[in-house]
């Protein structure tokens, strides 16, 4: 993508909402095997933090008294950034069938970069895993 076009993606992910903080520490719990209370003697109840891909948590941890950040993933990102990625490769082999067009976007399109992260993609979600 041109200079230009990563300013605004930027913009656009930085500007996304916070989701449901008792979503988020259900979703530490689940990742870490123990109650956020058992893991933190404090935690925002909010986030500090928050982008496409997650929201930030400053939290104390129980056991050591250190200060730390707690980033946690949005729910479904997984399955949102493979259908993305799919939608810019479809897109972008679509558009190559029309110079005219190419030549008046402000972006290319790096088709085999899209194919190497959705293979990674197809096979974490096979595992049953995240991507981290």
């Amino acid at each position: 993508l041109s200079p230009r076009s990563m300013v605004e993606l930027q913009q656009l992910c930085d500007k996304v909402p916070s989701y449901d903080s008792k979503i988020a520490f259900k979703t530490i719990e689940k990742e870490l095997g123990r109650t956020v209370d058992e893991l933190f003697s404090e935690i925002t109840p909010e986030p500090v933090a928050a982008a496409s891909l997650g929201q930030v948590y400053k939290a104390t941890l129980r056991s050591t008294g250190q200060t730390v950040a707690v980033k946690v993933q949005r729910p479904a990102v997984l399955e949102t950034v493979s259908l993305d990625l799919y939608l810019a490769r479809e897109l972008g082999l679509f558009v190559r069938n029309f110079p005219q067009l190419v030549d008046r976007l402000d972006a290319h399109y790096d088709i085999r970069g899209c194919n190497l992260i959705l293979g990674r993609i197809d096979r974490q979600i096979h595992r049953g895993g995240q991507l981290r």
